[in-house]
């Protein structure tokens, strides 16, 4: 037989066979299905929320500095109650902050803080439990909170503390039934407040679809429900914003530098508060993505185990049922390659079956989810590589040991049988 004949007469043998017994071709692709399935689904999901949220902290910069009372991240060394005699950041501290802050540094600075348990009722519904967010200064400029309709608040309703508010997306949607909330009045806990804008719709981005729930208003009117310095439990930051050009090297020692005058700490005494960075975010995640990533291969690994073990028994009992073919193949002239190419293809080609099922799954169900939510699926051509890929290593592996038993096998004893 010729060379270039021996892929094409194989695969024609090997789908012949594989359509007399569906049913157990059916069952034999099935854990490879698993297994890749598990591998893409969750790598893609986690790879999809990963470039969500990069594209979240992109779009804020990464000059961005907190100041506040707890750091974002422990050190082995630092257990976190040790942070809790620290003294909360201020808005007067914040003010000498923005007085003394070097300009060609810092760009913009916001003071804010948040409180729950807050109640907003319309003349058409009543909500409870809704958390707010006070601010100060530029803080939608920092955060880069987009609205959806409205404005955001002037510099003499922040300094004044005017009765006014910016809700979140569903708090506008649930309160008039749908209808544009702004210009229209609620009462906050008990106090009348005007609407002047509505935030736009963040669904799962950065901070997830809490900031669809909330309420915003200014700091000094924000005092009236909740005053930090009465309440231990309301945790304070001042954010400040360096240029694009910026490093951030220079803005965390321009912070520290004022902090510690401020507190008056002397030079041997370590901060009491700490300068939390966007940066420390993206290496929490790598590392979070990491750890899933290692999870995804050891479930899958599992599952493409246990689908080997299966395609491995199936082969044998092919092998079996086909000795009298494989005889007679053998009596006309086969050669061992022939024989070992067939079971080989009919192995990998279950395996490549499996996978392209997994794979289908997966972008089927990242279809609906795309559609339906605001959540964007961010797709791996790499992924999907390496699962075809480890799909065929799996089938040679286990089609092998059944291949070779085929080619060595005796025409004459398997004629008889």
């Amino acid at each position: 037989m010729k060379l270039g004949l021996l892929p094409k007469e194989s695969i024609a043998l090997t789908l012949s066979f594989l359509k007399a017994n569906k049913l157990r071709s059916a069952l034999s692709v099935l854990g490879i299905t698993i297994g890749i399935f598990c591998i893409v689904s969750i790598i893609t999901a986690t790879h999809s929320l990963e470039q969500n949220l990069r594209a979240n902290l992109d779009k804020m910069g990464d000059n961005i500095v907190y100041v506040q009372k707890m750091p974002w991240s422990f050190g082995a060394r630092t257990p976190w109650w040790s942070y809790q005699s620290r003294p909360q950041t201020t808005a007067k501290e914040y003010e000498r902050v923005k007085l003394e802050c070097d300009k060609d540094i810092i760009k913009s600075i916001a003071f804010f803080y948040e409180f729950g348990n807050n109640t907003l009722t319309s003349p058409i519904e009543e909500l409870t439990g809704i958390r707010a967010t006070a601010i100060k200064g530029d803080f939608f400029e920092i955060n880069q909170w987009e609205l959806a309709d409205g404005r955001t608040f002037n510099n003499f309703e922040i300094e004044k503390g005017v009765s006014s508010c910016i809700i979140g997306y569903n708090i506008g949607k649930s309160l008039f039934a749908g209808k544009n909330p702004v210009g229209r009045k609620i009462k906050l806990n008990g106090h009348k407040i005007t609407i002047i804008g509505v935030l736009d719709y963040q669904g799962n981005n950065m901070g997830g679809s809490q900031y669809d729930d909330i309420v915003v208003l200014s700091s000094v009117y924000a005092s009236k429900f909740a005053n930090p310095k009465s309440n231990n439990n309301i945790n304070t930051s001042i954010a400040l914003k360096g240029y694009k050009e910026t490093n951030i090297k220079y803005l965390d020692f321009e912070v520290r530098r004022i902090m510690r005058s401020i507190r008056r700490l002397k030079p041997k005494i370590s901060d009491n508060f700490a300068v939390n960075k966007l940066t420390t975010i993206s290496n929490l995640m790598d590392s979070t993505f990491q750890q899933l990533d290692i999870v995804a291969w050891i479930i899958g690994g599992f599952s493409l185990l246990v689908g080997g073990f299966g395609i491995a028994n199936i082969m044998f009992v092919s092998v079996k049922e086909r000795i009298g073919i494989i005889g007679l193949q053998k009596a006309l002239g086969a050669k061992q390659k022939f024989i070992l190419s067939q079971f080989l293809f009919e192995s990998v080609m279950l395996c490549i079956l499996g996978a392209l099922i997994g794979i289908i799954i997966v972008v089927i169900g990242s279809f609906f989810v795309s559609s339906y939510t605001s959540f964007q699926v961010y797709f791996s051509t790499k992924i999907f590589i390496i699962g075809v890929s480890i799909s065929i290593v799996i089938g040679l592996v286990a089609g092998m040991a059944p291949a070779l038993l085929a080619a060595r096998m005796d025409p004459v004893v398997a004629l008889r049988k």
